[in-house]
C-alpha cells in the first residue's frame, strides 16, 4: 500500500525513472493506494534524452505494482519487490507505449485493459 510521499518506481517508456506519491485519488478511505488506485504524483528522476516529461512535472498515475501482499478470492497471494506505477494523460490514456515487467491481474477488474496489453503476456 502507499500513502503521501511514497517514492514510486515508473515502468513505462515515457521518460520517467522516479516519482513521489502527492496524493492518492482512489484507494481505501483515500488514505493509502492499492493496485489499481489512481495518484497523482511529482516527477523527481528522468531518463536521458526524455522529451515527454520533465522533472518536477506533477501528472496522474495508476499503480500496478506493490510491496504489500494482495491477497486473491482463490485464496493466493502475491507481491512484488518495488511500488511501480504507469504514467497517465488528463484524459487517463496511457503516456507510454510500453509497460516493463510484470503488472498485477487485479487491474482487469479497474478497467485498464490498455496497461495490460502495452505489457506483454505478464500478469500476477
Amino acid at each position: 500500500m502507499l500513502q503521501r510521499g511514497s517514492v514510486v518506481e515508473i515502468v513505462d517508456n515515457s521518460g520517467a525513472r522516479v516519482g513521489r506519491c502527492i496524493c492518492v485519488l482512489e484507494g481505501f478511505f483515500n488514505k493509502t493506494a492499492v493496485v489499481g488506485s489512481l495518484i497523482v504524483l511529482s516527477i523527481r528522476g528522468i531518463r536521458s534524452g526524455s522529451r515527454r516529461v520533465k522533472a518536477g512535472q506533477v501528472s496522474l498515475a495508476v499503480i500496478v505494482r506493490t510491496k504489500a501482499w494482495t491477497k486473491f478470492k482463490d485464496g493466493s497471494q502475491s507481491r512484488f519487490q518495488r511500488n511501480c506505477a504507469v504514467l497517465l494523460t488528463r484524459k487517463k490514456q496511457i503516456l507510454g507505449t510500453k509497460v516493463f515487467g510484470p503488472v498485477s491481474r487485479q487491474l482487469r477488474k479497474k478497467k485498464y485493459l490498455r496497461i495490460l496489453l502495452a505489457s506483454g503476456s505478464n500478469f500476477f
